[in-house]
């Protein structure tokens, strides 16, 4: 064996040394990886179980909050039963009212029907005047008939007469028989005269008749309006016994309502009430607010449970790929000591030189073929590291698919729960205002259509808050997964109570849900019945829009048209921004009229509401002439 091939075997057998060597420094660094994963799922189980501890004392908090809300009610109920105790002592004085308005309502119906009989009197002997009257004016027609009749034959034959007397004194011839007609003819005109007496007579009784045709008239329009009167009477004691329900229902309205002892009180008691509901709404609301964070984070610990598998199923891969990896460490370093081992046998035998040529061959052949296996095996790890490279790629490229899903739920739960509570504080805002009807700038709460700043600093930390939540909730999964991994039972049992308490959480969730429909069904029938009223008292269709400005400022816009409206064009457009609100120019108010209108009543009296009941009565006014 020459120099060459001992230094070159020299020169392998170092190379397989340091082989060894930094085989023997990647397997103590592994074991430090195991080591080092051991010792932080131990402090991740750590933290679990102090996490539980304080979930525990949450829910010792929840259960007391929940026997306060319990001895509340009991003091509430015990204080309706005292009140009843009262309104049993006001049934008296219910009653004693209620005598006295049915003597009165018996009086006033004894004099109605007294007045109804005298007026009725009244108008039989009317109408029996007014017949004969009648009869009489039509009998005295007759007779008025006749005897003028008479009285112009008499004329006719005093003309006569007179003729006669003027053609006897003219001829101046005087007899007896002259004289007898003479006397004659002066009877007959006394008697005429007689006939005229009567005739004025009759004259003087048709005027008379005629009087007592008007007298009829007044009696039949006194008879209409006894009759208008009458029907009055009806209305009014149908109008009684309205009131009479109306203070039977007023009274046991009163009875069933504790802590009232006249109708003086109502108002207070009703103003108290109001507080009272007031304060369980903010108190229901405060519930809510938290059993939604717990609701957010029991979604996270869901989304951070499921990502822990996941990532678990991974760390399941990778382990696998670790101790295969790990074996075939082992067998190459099984080679590379064969391979050491036979390198020193080598040695020694050349430190002997007892062998030949033929017997140095050899040896420097297998070592060759040693190498070249060595190459092989040297390959392959390479081949496997590229390999477990891409594969912890694609896991990290997972793991921040899944990470980016995860934020984009929380922000959707967040935004959910935002909108929940608003429509939560807007339930309870509206029935606060149904309960009590006047204004109280103490009691009443303005409703923000727009988040403020403060809701927003708000919102950011509750942001903050579940992001730091969330950070736990993934920590207790992933110790949750080592302890199930590490001991089956206590695994199992906290398995169980964590899945306990998701249903439980899940029914409260499902009844709140089922509450806030109900809450908003009776909101839409509250805000259209209130949107119809201001439509059919105000005589405007209002419609709302809101929307921001460039530099963020929140504006709402109100679109009135009038139900007299002839055209769809004409309507009239407001903004409201901060407290102040402008009238906005459009194709109606740019005409002439409705112009000269703006100026007067918005620029210069600064009274919206005078310009539009302006605008409503000119718009009735043409639709009705029209």
């Amino acid at each position: 064996m020459t120099d060459t091939e001992r230094k070159k075997s020299v020169e392998q057998l170092l190379y397989t040394e340091q082989e060894l060597a930094a085989s023997k420094g990647r397997e103590k660094a592994l074991q430090d990886q195991l080591l080092k994963e051991v010792t932080d799922s131990q402090d991740r189980l750590r933290k679990y179980i102090q996490l539980n501890t304080e979930l525990q004392a949450k829910l010792q908090n929840e259960t007391n909050l929940r026997i306060q809300a319990e001895s509340h009610a009991t003091s509430t109920q015990e204080k309706a039963t005292s009140l009843e105790g009262k309104l049993g002592n006001l049934s008296d004085t219910i009653q004693r009212e209620k005598k006295r308005l049915h003597d009165d309502h018996s009086q006033l119906k004894k004099d109605s029907n007294f007045s109804i009989s005298r007026i009725t009197a009244n108008l039989e002997q009317m109408e029996c005047r007014a017949n004969n009257a009648e009869r009489e004016a039509e009998m005295l027609k007759e007779q008025l008939d006749r005897l003028k009749d008479q009285f112009n034959e008499c004329l006719h034959q005093k003309t006569e007469a007179e003729k006669k007397l003027a053609t006897f004194s003219s001829q101046e011839v005087s007899s007896t028989w002259s004289d007898v007609l003479v006397k004659q003819l002066q009877q007959e005109l006394q008697h005429y005269e007689s006939e005229v007496r009567e005739a004025r007579k009759l004259r003087s009784n048709h005027e008379n008749i005629e009087l007592l045709k008007e007298k009829l008239l007044e009696e039949k329009s006194r008879r209409e309006r006894a009759q208008s009167e009458l029907s009055k009477l009806q209305d009014v004691q149908s109008n009684m016994k309205k009131l009479e329900d109306q203070i039977s229902s007023w009274r046991l309205m009163i009875k069933d309502i504790p802590g009232i002892s006249c109708f003086e009180d109502m108002p207070s008691k009703f103003a108290a009430l109001q507080k009272e509901v007031i304060y369980c709404t903010q108190k229901e609301g405060e519930g809510t607010a938290r059993l939604k964070q717990l609701e957010v984070a029991l979604d996270a610990a869901e989304i951070g449970k499921q990502n822990a598998e996941t990532e678990a199923v991974l760390a399941k891969e990778k382990a696998e790929v670790l101790k295969s990896e790990i074996k075939r460490i082992e067998l190459t370093l099984a080679v590379v000591t064969e391979e050491r081992n036979k390198l020193r046998i080598l040695a020694n035998l050349k430190n002997g030189e007892a062998g030949d040529e033929s017997s140095s061959a050899n040896p420097i052949q297998e070592l060759e073929s040693s190498l070249m296996k060595k190459d092989e095996y040297i390959k392959e790890l390479e081949s496997t590291l590229n390999e477990l490279r891409v594969v912890n790629n694609r896991q990290h490229e997972e793991i921040k698919i899944l990470n980016e899903k995860l934020h984009n739920e929380a922000r959707r739960i967040k935004s959910l729960e935002r909108e929940s509570d608003r429509l939560r504080s807007e339930i309870s805002l509206l029935e606060a205002k149904l309960g009590h009807g006047d204004f109280s700038s103490a009691n009443t709460k303005v409703l923000r259509m727009v988040n403020t700043l403060s809701v927003d600093n708000e919102a950011k930390q509750t942001i903050e808050v579940l992001q730091n939540e969330l950070q736990k909730t993934k920590e207790k999964l992933k110790a949750v997964e080592e302890l199930k991994s590490q001991s089956g039972e206590t695994g199992k049992l906290v398995e169980n109570y964590i899945s306990d308490k998701i249903l439980q959480l899940k029914e409260q969730i499902a009844t709140l849900e089922k509450r806030e429909e109900r809450y908003k069904t009776v909101f839409a029938d509250r805000i259209s019945v209130f949107r119809r009223a201001c439509c059919e008292i105000f005589g405007y269709k209002i419609v709302m829009d809101e929307h921001q400005r460039s530099n963020g400022i929140p504006v709402t816009r109100f679109t009135l048209q009038s139900i007299y409206a002839q055209s769809d064009d004409e309507k009239l457009e407001f903004e409201y921004e901060s407290g102040n609100t402008n009238i906005l120019v459009n194709r109606y108010t740019s005409q002439p009229e409705v112009s000269h209108q703006v100026e007067i009543f918005v620029r210069k009296m600064n009274s919206i509401p005078a310009f539009t009941a302006n605008i409503t009565v000119e718009s009735f006014n043409r639709r009705t002439l029209s």
